[in-house]
């Protein structure tokens, strides 16, 4: 970085300097950009204070901030609140805990639904070093099992299209979130209602879907699919897909499952291509008697430092680090 206005080098998956187990994302060195810690921080929190913004997309489709409120903790903490209306018809708080630790000259930023809104708790770290002067950042995600709104709309959006495959009949599916399944388990999960008039039983269903996930139908926003591997029960993806209608790109590596005999499926999302780290799985369940279709969506407890990271964080770091570099220098 050559000045206040130039942007940071950013290295994405090395090693933490704190640990070098784990992964981060690191800036080059920034040594000749003279700035303090305390201006750094403070930047960065009044930055953390704002409301959530919301994306184009989301605005075109109603999504809003309803509220916002800041609340200032007896533990040095703060809370922000923001409420999304327009959410799924309905609203949902999104809960951002900051903490600043002068021990390690460490922010972290906690919070208790993931960028999809999604109740997925997840964590985002930063952290200032010396000799080199560098900025480190990551993410985490927590461990969770969802079955609400938007695994509602996945439901329906999969049922619907196997039955317009099936018959051509366009039907509004009946489900509902947060069901207690009929496995007996007591877990939540996204049911629909009775589907026994357009669907003829489980294997029906699960076939029909196999069906589309290997020609890459049903998929919001694809613009490139690929079969990597395939196999009687099964079927590994690549899915590229615009995010936000504006070519904002994500890549998503898939593994399907199918188990006819059990009347189970499960789709996989994998970090990247060498399919070892999975990030999250939708599960589905077919029961008969009547039929009856569930599905709950589950998020794998991961830390992020890819360009993923470098893509949501690094704008927010250079614009504090900008107003930083510009305190520092009229304050000497």
């Amino acid at each position: 970085m050559g000045g206040s206005g130039s942007k940071v080098t950013w290295k994405h998956n090395v090693p933490s300097p704190a640990d070098s187990s784990l992964k981060s994302v690191m800036s080059e060195p920034l040594d000749e950009v003279k700035f303090s810690d305390e201006a750094f921080w403070k930047h960065l929190g009044a930055l953390k204070r704002e409301p959530l913004p919301v994306p184009l997309f989301a605005k075109a489709l109603g999504v809003h901030v309803a509220k916002h409120e800041v609340t200032d903790r007896d533990d040095g903490t703060f809370l922000v609140t923001t409420t999304i209306g327009g959410y799924y018809g309905g609203e949902v708080d999104v809960n951002f805990v900051h903490s600043y630790d002068p021990d390690t000259n460490t922010w972290m930023q906690k919070c208790d639904r993931d960028p999809g809104l999604q109740k997925v708790s997840n964590a985002v770290g930063f952290r200032l070093h010396e000799s080199p002067r560098t900025i480190e950042m990551w993410a985490v995600n927590e461990p969770a099992r969802n079955s609400g709104v938007e695994v509602v709309a996945g439901l329906k959006g999969s049922v619907g299209a196997a039955i317009y495959s099936l018959s051509e009949k366009e039907v509004d599916v009946d489900a509902k979130a947060d069901q207690p399944s009929k496995d007996g388990s007591g877990k939540l999960v996204a049911q629909s209602g009775p589907l026994d008039e357009y669907i003829k039983s489980p294997a029906q269903f699960l076939e029909t879907a196999f069906q589309a996930v290997k020609e890459g139908k049903g998929v919001p926003g694809i613009v490139e699919f690929a079969v990597i591997e395939e196999n009687s029960s099964g079927v590994k993806t690549k899915e590229v897909i615009d995010t936000d209608g504006n070519g904002t790109l994500k890549v998503n590596y898939m593994h399907h499952v199918f188990d006819i005999g059990s009347g189970t499926a499960a789709s996989t999302t994998y970090k990247d291509e060498t399919y070892t780290t999975a990030l999250s799985a939708w599960h589905t369940k077919v029961h008969s008697g009547p039929l009856i279709i569930e599905m709950f969506n589950e998020s794998f407890p991961v830390r992020h430092a890819g360009e993923d990271v470098v893509r949501n964080l690094a704008p927010q770091v250079e614009q504090v680090l900008a107003k930083a570099v510009e305190e520092t220098a009229a304050s000497g």
